[in-house]
């Protein structure tokens, strides 16, 4: 069962927007127009509106902290206490700097900026995991076969994908064990599940979204203006 939100500060979402686009040929693809509204404005609506959510924290450059403020004016008009803080290096660094924006959350949610099509519904799966087990992240079943191969090329094995998940975010969790792996995780991971794994802690798996693309390179930008154009396909 969660821990009293009143005693512990509820939920904070944070929302990851100081990526460095390296894939995207100069465009920095947070800020690219998704039909007439900045990518990263899409995220921030919508986990900054989810209910139960108290504080949004918003890691990116110092000179884009008035335009991410501008993007999260509806939750700011809610009564949702909006912060920023400057992104780091790396993703951990991001993170860590919003946790200490909101070091006595109850619960964080984690979320790459870059993904604009997350969904309430899939914010509230993962929050309910966490709820059950202390850390959950999306992730949906991998659909390609997977070879695992060797430095120079050679295929060793086909993997059996029955067991594999390709892991989206948000990612959701307590918010002492966050703070924790971050308190003794040092070395670079990929995504905040990891750190937790570090620390031997389990992280458990939900149903993902398969909408809830993730834009890294200048196809991927195409593919969700197409989506958007045809009404990208969401849970409600």
């Amino acid at each position: 069962m969660p821990p009293s939100e009143t005693a512990t500060g509820g939920l904070a979402a944070i929302v990851l927007a100081a990526g460095s686009s390296a894939r995207m040929g100069g465009v920095d693809k947070l800020w690219a127009d998704l039909l007439g509204q900045p990518l990263v404005a899409r995220s921030i609506a919508t986990l900054g509106t989810l209910e139960g959510v108290r504080a949004l924290i918003l890691a990116g450059p110092a000179e884009r902290h008035p335009d991410l403020l501008a993007c999260a004016a509806d939750a700011a008009a809610r009564g949702v206490d909006v912060r920023c803080v400057e992104g780091g290096a790396r993703r951990q660094d991001s993170v860590a700097a919003a946790i200490a924006a909101a070091p006595d959350a109850a619960w964080y949610l984690v979320h790459d900026g870059a993904r604009p099509f997350v969904s309430a519904a899939l914010a509230r799966r993962v929050i309910e995991g966490a709820h059950r087990h202390g850390a959950a992240i999306p992730g949906i079943p991998v659909t390609d076969t997977v070879k695992h191969i060797d430095a120079d090329g050679r295929i060793l094995a086909t993997v059996e994908r029955s067991s594999l998940r390709a892991v989206q975010t948000p990612q959701a969790f307590a918010g002492p064990l966050l703070r924790r792996a971050h308190a003794e995780v040092s070395g670079d991971v990929t995504d905040d599940a990891a750190m937790v794994e570090w620390l031997g802690v389990p992280v458990f798996v939900v149903p993902g979204d398969p909408a809830n693309v993730k834009v890294t390179t200048p196809t991927d930008l195409t593919i969700a203006r197409a989506l958007l154009a045809a009404g990208a396909p969401q849970e409600l």
